[in-house]
């Protein structure tokens, strides 16, 4: 927990209080003026701001270009729990990683809200991914030796125990019985989805993946499989809209409001489903897996999963990527972005023999 004031509104987001909150990284700077150049509303609010530092700030090489990441709209209290999230990853995960990050500022959450101040990718030439824009085969395969390495980092151990170093991190559930299922479970209702099957996005889907009590079937048996697994440290929504390429062309992760305790497949599967055109994941998706199952080795992982046991995996977690895209709100994702990728689950689930299109 933080004892620095967080803000809760955009304009308690001040020059003070910037170089109050920058001053854990560089003692003692002054932030002299700041201004937002915009202000992007979502599930977290990301204000760009451009900073002008005394001369101590200047030497610590804090950039003038930065995010702000918080819970800063009327929403804030129903999902604080993101932003908590996101701000510990960034404090006490983060640091322990060996993967494309944003530099990291200022972390921190208390019970009200989380906050992240971060640098502004876009000067350094980094380009944000699309979904729109599938990654080409050796793009893939660099997020995926990533992924491993996240997933290797505390694999199993005794970190992600409930209790444990981890532990505060929650536990994936893809329909979960608590309140913040409470979406998931709307979303099945007879007319809500019928709602969604009646938009664009629907088009693209194969026919036998629609209907409302197979997909739900389907998740329910996701939820038993899940938790035999393996345990790992996951991004927990890794679509291409939360990744980036940097100016070298390596990859990069951002939004880590959904990091969980999880099984390696839902990373795995939900990446390399939604962010391959579905003539090439036919055609690569197999030595993606392998590269991914080797990179686990590389990474310090023993026991890593055989083909078999994998493709088993993967085949059970399709169903998620599928359910929440078919889903999605349109005030979330962009009608463009939901018809792209709810499709690309679609025809995995029949291409792969997985449930909702074959029998559970």
């Amino acid at each position: 927990m933080s004892d620095l004031r967080l803000p809760l509104l955009p304009e308690e987001v001040t020059a003070a209080w910037l170089g109050e909150a920058l001053s854990v990284y560089a003692p003692g700077i002054v932030v002299e003026r700041i201004e937002v150049t915009d202000i992007l509303w979502g599930t977290g609010t990301k204000m760009m701001i451009t900073a002008a530092y005394d001369r101590a700030g200047r030497d610590a090489g804090l950039p003038e270009r930065l995010c702000v990441k918080a819970g800063l709209a009327e929403h804030r209290e129903l999902v604080k729990f993101c932003y908590q999230t996101e701000a510990r990853f960034f404090a006490e995960v983060a640091p322990r990683l060996s993967i494309g990050l944003p530099r990291c500022f200022f972390a921190a959450a208390n019970a009200d809200q989380g906050v992240v101040i971060m640098e502004d990718l876009r000067p350094a030439g980094a380009q944000i991914c699309r979904v729109q824009q599938p990654l080409s085969r050796d793009q893939a395969a660099a997020f995926l030796d990533d992924l491993a390495a996240l997933h290797a980092r505390w694999w199993n151990g005794p970190a992600l125990a409930d209790g444990g170093e981890l532990g505060w991190l929650m536990r994936h559930d893809p329909l979960p019985d608590a309140a913040w299922g409470d979406f998931g479970r709307g979303q099945l209702q007879p007319e809500t989805w019928a709602h969604y099957m009646g938009l664009p996005r629907s088009l693209g889907i194969p026919r036998v993946c629609r209907d409302r009590e197979t997909m739900h079937a389907a998740l329910q048996a996701l939820r038993r499989f899940a938790p035999g697994g393996p345990t790992c440290v996951i991004h927990g929504d890794a679509h291409l809209g939360n990744m980036y390429l940097d100016a070298a062309g390596r990859p990069g992760f951002l939004d880590w409001q959904t990091a969980r305790r999880g099984h390696w497949a839902q990373d795995v599967t939900y990446f390399y489903v939604s962010a391959l055109d579905p003539l090439d994941r036919r055609a690569w998706e197999r030595d993606l897996i392998a590269g991914y199952l080797a990179a686990l080795g590389r990474h310090g992982v023993a026991d890593a999963p055989g083909e078999a046991e994998a493709w088993a995996a993967i085949r059970a977690h399709i169903v998620y990527g599928l359910f929440y895209w078919m889903v999605n709100p349109v005030e979330w994702q962009a009608e463009e972005n939901n018809a792209a990728v709810a499709p690309r689950f679609g025809w995995a689930a029949v291409d792969l023999g997985a449930p909702p299109a074959a029998a559970v």
